[in-house]
């Protein structure tokens, strides 16, 4: 049985909030732990047990995360798109690639690199958040119409990919 834990911030939240900062007028996003998750995931990841400092801590940390991801997004948003270039590794993906993490796996935060166990190395090709944990779970990356796509044992979501060993 896996070790497996879950913790996600969707980016149709981060965007919603750093929209609803700049049309308030605010200097950025102002967001609590109290604000993204429920009352029971509060509860379930001991959130709602923390000494005041600590939830401050916490708090102050999801603020500099959210306005951090604010800046990326709206550089993305407002640069020109680059003129493609060839990739180092060709991202074959057909047919299905299946082997597992080489190790401890925690989800995909960016630009998370995911290195295999039969030596190929991916990397993240959207952005996207998503905490997981688990040890060496299994995977399977295959081609969609936008590239290949890596689905990981006993999570949900599927993230974009791009090979690069």
């Amino acid at each position: 049985m896996s070790n497996h834990r879950r913790f996600r911030i969707s980016s149709f939240a981060v965007v919603a909030a750093v929209l609803a900062c700049a049309v308030g007028g605010q200097k950025g996003p102002d967001l609590t732990m109290d604000q993204v998750m429920t009352p029971s995931e509060l509860r379930e990841t001991g959130v709602d047990s923390l000494k005041p400092a600590q939830r401050a801590a916490l708090d102050a940390w999801l603020d500099r995360y959210t306005r951090t991801v604010a800046r990326i997004v709206s550089k993305s948003v407002n640069s020109q798109p680059e003129p493609a270039s060839p990739e180092p590794v060709r991202s074959s993906c057909s047919p299905a690639i299946e082997s597992n993490i080489d190790g401890e796996f925690d989800g995909w935060d960016g630009e998370t690199i995911f290195k295999l166990a039969n030596g190929q190395i991916w990397q993240q090709a959207e952005y996207e958040y998503d905490y997981e944990y688990d040890y060496s779970p299994d995977v399977t990356i295959y081609a969609v119409a936008g590239g290949c796509r890596m689905k990981v044992q006993d999570v949900d979501d599927t993230i974009l990919v791009k090979r690069i060993k």
